[in-house]
């Protein structure tokens, strides 16, 4: 692998970035299809457990030294 290259997630992180992105999508779907006011948190619930997915990726990457 080049150093210039950044490796993909794998693992916990990439488990987490998969479920956060498939629960922002269906929550999604249920809010336009529903009008449900709950689903807005469901659709919050996803960002966050994305967002924790790429900072534990990042959190990796710094302490391998694998990013630019």
């Amino acid at each position: 692998m080049s150093a210039h290259t950044k490796p993909s997630p794998s693992g916990g992180a990439l488990a987490l970035i998969v479920v956060g992105a498939l629960a922002m999508m269906a929550a999604t779907v249920c809010l336009l299809a529903l009008h449900e006011p709950a689903s807005r948190y469901a659709v919050a619930g996803g960002a966050a457990v994305q967002f924790a997915g790429w900072l534990l990726h990042g959190r990796r990457l710094r302490r391998t030294g694998g990013a630019a």
